[in-house]
């Protein structure tokens, strides 16, 4: 589907501005000129073209008490359909890439309740495929998650989020954790879109929507709005960009706050030997555009040297948690 540059207009207010409001599609309409049906339509369309994957929030995996890790796994080529069979199973398991690393040639993100868990289970999906050497990267923190495309200028690109040293759960936000996991399905695409939610919980749909940005200032809440399929507005390429240096956290941080084309970035520990512990992810219409980007990170990374593994197939495509 060729987007008319209508279109694309509707699609960055959605990435970059959709609104809290109890009727977001309405104030969008109204900004765009256009009727709330119309737009609602619209969005319909998008999605059922695969345009936009969702509307809705990233709930903070540390809000609702669980681990993470990046998962680097040396899988042999011929067990690759297997490996691919048993993680298109795995809810916990997300951003599945085949990868050019010359030795791992397949990087996972997988979720558990804790770190023992979180090993265990990355052992078990290596033995059941049939894989060789793996690293852990865990999570250490998560400084930036904003998944917004540029579908101007092709690239991806979001302004430099408050960093949260410390997420709440929902224990101590003292809200239902079933509610951080309701908030974290796609929204519906009505002109009330939060209805449903607020009225399960018994609150007025403006009390949600004041939850929602408060939740979204201490960090519990992410990448509110729409999310893009990147594949289907011509930013094809993607690449995680891993850091070496002689700071790992004050080059993070430093990306976190000057790298606006940065989609993710992330301080890991390894659970054996592992150089490059600062992680960013970079998305564009062309290696060109990521390798200028890369150029950009490193310098402000201050990097003795760095990783830049392009993704060469994408295993778990359209999962989006």
């Amino acid at each position: 589907m060729e987007l008319s540059e209508a279109d694309k207009k509707l699609v960055m207010e959605l990435e970059y501005h959709f609104p809290f409001s109890e009727t977001p599609f309405s104030e969008l309409a109204s900004k765009l000129n256009l009727k709330e049906d119309e737009v609602i339509e619209k969005i319909k369309e998008l999605i059922d073209k695969e345009i936009i994957k969702r509307i809705g929030m990233y709930v903070n995996f540390r809000a609702k008490g669980m681990e993470g890790a990046l998962v680097a796994a040396e899988i042999p080529v011929e067990n690759l359909e297997k490996y691919r069979k048993i993680t298109l199973g795995i809810k916990e398991l997300t951003h599945n890439y085949i990868r050019n690393h010359p030795k791992y040639n397949v990087w996972f993100v997988l979720k558990s309740e804790d770190l023992v868990k979180l090993k265990e289970n990355v052992e078990k999906i290596m033995k059941e495929s049939g894989g060789r050497e793996y690293i852990i990267l865990y999570s250490k923190k998560n400084l930036k998650l904003s998944v917004k495309y540029d579908i101007i200028r092709g690239v991806s690109y979001s302004e430099p989020e408050q960093i949260h040293e410390k997420v709440p759960t929902a224990e101590e936000l003292g809200i239902p954790k079933e509610l951080l996991k309701d908030l974290s399905y796609p929204l519906q695409i009505t002109n009330r879109p939060f209805k449903s939610i607020a009225e399960k919980y018994n609150i007025k749909e403006s009390e949600l929507v004041e939850l929602i940005k408060e939740l979204k200032e201490k960090g519990v809440i992410k990448d509110y709005g729409a999310t893009v399929n990147g594949d289907k507005v011509g930013i094809r390429e993607n690449a995680m960009m891993l850091i070496n240096s002689d700071d790992m956290e004050s080059s993070c941080y430093s990306l976190t706050k000057n790298l606006k084309e940065a989609t993710h970035v992330v301080l890991r520990e390894p659970d054996k030997k592992w150089d490059y512990l600062c992680y960013a992810m970079i998305h564009g219409a062309t290696r060109k555009i990521i390798f200028e980007v890369a150029k950009k990170g490193i310098k402000i990374a201050k990097a003795k040297s760095y990783l830049l593994l392009f993704s060469l197939d994408n295993l778990k495509p359209g999962i989006v948690i």
